[in-house]
């Protein structure tokens, strides 16, 4: 059959990527009884919706609030904005206080009096990657690093009265907290300010009054979610991988006993529901998951759906609102990102708004599929294809994932990779989203089952699903494409080192160089130490391991040609790697182009630069034969 023009084709992308980036994302839901909150972020900034009596959203004025929390029995709304905490009409809008802090807030809980317990970013901190990978801004001149001096600070303040308090927790730095009130946090600490600390994190007791801690675990993963049971007597936390979905652990705070619940695994998030249960959502396959615990860890209840929930640093989260009831942010591939109610026991979210009905439109145009296939070792891998309706051959492009511990999800549109996967489909192409090992959503084990086998087992699992796709007809051998960001930039550099089966490849904000990246990047001597299982590049030994898998050590065996896009303040993978890989590939005869972004971080987020890094992209997919 035939296929459109390459005009055609471009116009058609590039209409579905404006398309979505005008969609309009609620998020940061918060419940208290029939008391309902969220924000909605756009290319305005993030206004704060309320319920009405009537069960409508009203929107707030103002534009850059974000974190909302109700103080629990009282109606009264609490939001934070970038560098202070302020209590809002939720009837009007008005500022009814406002406290400043001198850094960014990153997450706060308030009790039912009022009270305000913030986890504040020192400025000139580094932020993670899931914030950008860019630091918290400062006004320094020069600005001056000092090993520990730049904390995630844990602040105290009181709605309605001036002032707050920090609490003097001395060389450590808080990545999450949870506080009922009382004297007592409980907090995920490191003694690593940076963010690799985060992969070496401890669970303690916090004495909000003189920062004393008391050490209830330490673990080699990582650690999320802590919550304090009503009585205070107990508490949970997420244990996992990175980016953290993974087995819930229960402590007992007055003997510090722990204990590994295994009735659900890759939780995202919980709460309690009463002293006797909790509620938890997480991911399961490509889906997600929810329901009920008890206190002892036995499961009550448990539902899975063909979907995604929004929540923190894009994991799934839940905002329980009634007996039985949760709000979430739900789409699903059908159906762009709404504020939607479900049944705690059984899922079955229904949306009740209607921010995004033009994109909605967007999901006619493709045909949308779950895919499974063996792995050279008989391992079953999972993901998603997004393709043109009609008979196949289709061009493809294969799509890797970053993290390795995160995933390609039910989305109504995947965010990650500057939004391509949709707008290429709509270009024509089949797009695979694999979920190779590493990836979340299979539990622990197919999680893990990357560590020390980085570049070689999750390689052979993608390559497996394009053999797939090309051996079921859907996908044509002669114009295959490879692209992805952060790993799965890596991945996408190390895959045309590996084998020259793909006529181009797209290299968004990878890392071409593991030996360099544990003294470059913000997160190196804790993520490489963990996936790298220990391989140190101070000795001989393991830099050889780290250069065997490294795509700039093997650039004389590259033969596709490569555009690299980078943000030029990028903490996480810095520019400067994007520079090797580029200086590499070009010295060996690969046509290659880097494209540098002032101002962007680990992802792009400017509109312009975003449409432009898309325009590249088609461009240089058609250029060499990828597309029509």
């Amino acid at each position: 059959m035939g296929h459109p023009g390459r005009a055609e084709v471009t116009a058609d992308a590039r209409a579905a990527h404006e398309a979505l980036a005008a969609v309009r994302l609620p998020m940061d839901v918060t419940a208290d009884g029939g008391k309902l909150a969220f924000t909605v972020s756009s290319g305005e900034g993030q206004v704060v919706h309320v319920l009405d009596a009537a069960g409508r959203p009203r929107s707030l004025p103002g534009t850059d609030h974000a974190l909302l929390r109700w103080i629990p029995g009282t109606g009264r709304l609490i939001a934070a904005a970038e560098s202070r905490v302020e209590e809002l009409d939720p009837e009007t809008g008005e500022i009814l206080w406002s406290e400043p802090f001198d850094g960014s807030v990153e997450d706060f809980s308030v009790t039912s009096d009022g009270r305000v317990l913030a986890r504040v970013a020192d400025p000139g901190s580094d932020r993670d990657g899931m914030h950008l990978g860019l630091r918290v801004p400062a006004s320094e001149d020069p600005f001056v690093d000092v090993p520990g001096a730049r904390l995630r600070r844990l602040v105290l303040a009181r709605a309605g009265e001036p002032g707050s308090k920090a609490v003097p927790l001395g060389p450590l730095t808080v990545w999450e907290a949870d506080w009922l009130g009382g004297e007592t946090a409980l907090a995920v600490v490191s003694a690593d300010s940076a963010p690799s600390g985060y992969y070496k994190p401890e669970l303690a007791v916090v004495d909000v009054r003189d920062g004393s801690t008391r050490t209830l675990l330490t673990t080699p993963w990582q650690l999320a979610r802590p919550r304090i049971s009503p009585d205070g007597t107990r508490a949970v936390v997420v244990e996992g991988l990175s980016i953290v979905s993974g087995r819930v652990l229960h402590v007992d705070l007055g003997s510090g006993e722990v204990t590994r619940w295994d009735a659900v695994d890759d939780v995202t998030d919980l709460g309690w529901l009463d002293a006797d249960t909790l509620w938890f959502t997480g991911w399961s396959g490509t889906g997600v998951q929810g329901g009920v615990l008890r206190a002892d860890g036995t499961l009550l209840h448990r539902w899975t759906a063909s979907g995604a929930l929004g929540g923190k640093d894009g994991q799934p989260s839940l905002a329980p609102c009634g007996p039985g009831w949760v709000a979430a942010v739900w789409e699903s591939p059908e159906q762009p990102p709404e504020v939607a109610f479900g049944s705690l026991t059984t899922g079955g979210f229904a949306t009740f708004t209607d921010f995004n009905t033009g994109p909605a439109a967007l999901a006619e145009g493709v045909v949308r599929e779950e895919l499974s296939w063996e792995a050279p070792d008989g391992r079953t891998i999972e993901g998603l294809v997004i393709r043109p309706h009609g008979e196949g051959p289709f061009p493809l492009v294969v799509l890797a994932h970053g993290g390795p511990t995160w995933l390609w999800a039910q989305w109504f549109a995947p965010a990650e990779s500057n939004q391509m996967a949709l707008p290429l489909a709509l270009a024509g192409a089949a797009v695979l989203l694999p979920n190779p090992r590493g990836s979340s959503g299979r539990g622990q084990e197919h999680a893990r089952a990357v560590i020390g086998r980085f570049g070689e087992a999750d390689l052979e699992d993608v390559l497996a699903g394009a053999d797939k796709l090309i051996a079921d007809g859907v996908a044509d051998p002669e114009r295959q494409a490879v692209a992805g960001l952060s790993y799965g930039g890596y991945l996408t550099a190390w895959a045309v080192a590996r084998t020259r089966r793909f006529r181009a490849a797209v290299v968004m904000s990878g890392v071409p160089d593991w030996v360099s990246f544990r003294t470059a990047s913000v997160i190196g001597g804790g993520y490489d130490v963990v996936y790298h299982r220990g391989a140190d590049p101070a000795t001989p030994e393991g830099r050889e391991f780290l250069a065997a898998r490294s795509p700039v050590f093997h650039a004389a065996d590259v033969r596709t040609p490569t555009l690299i896009l980078h943000g030029e303040r990028d903490r996480v993978t810095p520019l400067g790697e994007a520079e090797r890989l580029y200086q590499a590939f070009a010295a060996a005869g690969v046509p290659t182009r880097l494209v540098t972004y002032p101002r962007e971080g680990h992802e792009l987020i400017e509109p312009e630069h975003c449409a432009d890094a898309r325009d590249r992209i088609l461009d240089w997919l058609t250029r060499h034969g990828v597309l029509a």
